[in-house]
C-alpha cells in the first residue's frame, strides 16, 4: 500500500493560491470539518457560523470541481465527533493515512491543539505556511533579535 496524506484545511484558511493546490494527487485527500468545539468555545453570532460554514462548504466544492480528494465533515453528519481531535484520530486510523498535514493556523488556542493533536499521531506529519501574511510566523522575532526598542514603525518599513 503507498503513501495517503490527510491535509487539514480550518475555516480561516480558504485559499485557492496555496501552493498545496496548484496540482491534484490522488494520495493526498483535504479534510474540512464543522465541529461543535469551534462553534462553541466561546458565544458566536449565528450568522458569523453560517458564513464559515457556507464558505467551508463552498471552497471544498471548489476543490472537488479541479479534481482534489475533499473529506467534508457537516456539522449535522452523523460520523461527526464534534472534535478537531477526534475526528482527525478517527480517519487517520479508519482510511490508513500514513501522514498528516496542515497549515500553520492564526490562532494560538488552535495552534496548541494541532501540537498535541501531532504529538500523539502514529504517522509522520509536516507543517505548511499558510502563505497568506506578507511575513512568516518567525520574521517579527528575527528582526528584533538583540534589539532594545520594538517599535513596530521600523518593522513595517523594513518590510
Amino acid at each position: 500500500m503507498g503513501s495517503k496524506t490527510l491535509r487539514l484545511i480550518l475555516g480561516d484558511q480558504l485559499n485557492c493560491n496555496h501552493s498545496w493546490f496548484e496540482k491534484t494527487d490522488d494520495s493526498v485527500t483535504y479534510i474540512m470539518m464543522e465541529i461543535r468545539t469551534e462553534t462553541d468555545y466561546v458565544t458566536h453570532h449565528i450568522q458569523k457560523i453560517a458564513g464559515f460554514f457556507a464558505a467551508m462548504r463552498q471552497f471544498s466544492s471548489f476543490l472537488e470541481s479541479k479534481k482534489h480528494q475533499c473529506i467534508y465533515l457537516k456539522i449535522n453528519d452523523q460520523d461527526n465527533l464534534q472534535s478537531l481531535e477526534e475526528n482527525l484520530f478517527f480517519i487517520i486510523q479508519r482510511d490508513h493515512y500514513t501522514r498528516f498535514e496542515y497549515q500553520l493556523p492564526d490562532e494560538y488556542r488552535v495552534d496548541l491543539i494541532l501540537k498535541n493533536i501531532t504529538s500523539q499521531l502514529s504517522v509522520a506529519f509536516k507543517v505548511y505556511d499558510t502563505e497568506h501574511f506578507f511575513s512568516n510566523r518567525d520574521e517579527l522575532g528575527k528582526f528584533f533579535e538583540g534589539k532594545k526598542t520594538f517599535l513596530m514603525e521600523s518593522f513595517y518599513r523594513a518590510m
